[in-house]
């Protein structure tokens, strides 16, 4: 049996963490209930062909916008993340991640927003109800808000490396990403334990003020799921790598997405496991559940 590794999130993971990016927002009369979640299927391994000879034609960009169009226009996910090191010490934290695309039927910014996340921590007990948002703009920085149950304040922020509660996960990780993010090369197929998987190095722009100068995605080719991702740090060294098994991917809605990851720090020794717990897919978000009150509400 061949081994199978599907992000987010992407990244950004996901987490990962999945846009289509044509696909219309709901308006603001329809902004006001979430959707029943679905209930995943199986997958089917993806067929096995040849590494290099199909689509062949295909751009860098065009295998990471497929990668994208892999997500959800919305979705509320609860995570379990365990982190541990070579001398078998653990812990654990937990998130709840609510994410929806502000694009337009045309895929325009709305407002030069491009899409928002709210991340809350639900464990462990003094973290829980402290979260951030994250306001993914059209061609400038993020704006970034943390709220710190501890403190009762909201306070704008520079989340460049902050972990996400001492994980392996920064939130650059965790955090879906847009196209316009990033400029894409493609690079030469290869197979990964048996599977073809097309090959991307991403360098973030400058704008994005990113801890990475690049990251190197492999996209198994027939449901562009990354099977593994390599990240180097601004010194271009090689610090991180995230992989998710085949057998944790889901097909919930027609997308296909990986219910585990696993970061592991390659300077460190450590590693993240992500576990998907719960998982809402396209739910109707008003677009007052981003407002940036609702950090301090329970």
């Amino acid at each position: 049996m061949r081994a199978r590794i599907p992000v987010l999130f992407i990244a950004g993971l996901a987490l990962v963490g999945a846009i289509r990016l044509l696909a219309p927002v709901p308006s603001a009369a329809e902004d006001t209930e979430a959707s029943e979640a679905t209930t995943p299927a199986e997958p089917a391994a993806p067929a096995r062909e040849d590494a290099v000879s199909p689509n062949a034609g295909l751009t860098g960009r065009e295998i990471y916008q497929c990668v994208l169009d892999n997500r959800f226009d919305s979705y509320i996910q609860s995570s379990r993340l365990v982190s541990g090191d070579r001398g078998e010490a653990t812990q654990e934290s937990k998130l709840r991640m609510t994410w929806r695309t502000f694009r337009d039927e045309n895929g325009e910014a709305s407002g030069s927003v491009l899409s928002k996340s709210l991340v809350k921590y639900t464990d462990p007990f003094d973290l829980r109800y402290s979260g951030y948002l994250i306001v993914n703009n059209e061609g400038r920085p993020n704006d970034q808000f943390v709220y710190l149950n501890s403190t009762r304040r909201i306070r704008r922020v520079n989340l460049r490396r902050e972990a996400v509660f001492g994980t392996d996960f920064t939130f650059e990780d965790i955090v879906p990403r847009e196209i316009e993010d990033g400029d894409y090369a493609r690079l030469p197929d290869r197979v990964i334990e048996g599977t073809p998987v097309f090959v991307v190095e991403v360098t973030p722009k400058d704008f994005t003020d990113s801890e990475y100068s690049k990251f190197v995605i492999h996209v198994e080719k027939e449901h562009c799921v990354p099977l593994l991702t390599r990240y180097w740090d601004t010194r271009e060294i090689e610090v991180k790598e995230l992989t998710a098994p085949w057998e944790s991917v889901k097909e919930v809605d027609g997308i296909w997405w990986p219910y585990q990851l696993t970061m592991r720090n390659l300077q460190l020794e450590t590693f993240t496991t992500l576990e998907v717990e719960e998982l809402e897919a396209n739910p109707k978000l008003a677009r007052k559940v981003f407002d940036l009150r609702r950090l301090e509400s329970h």
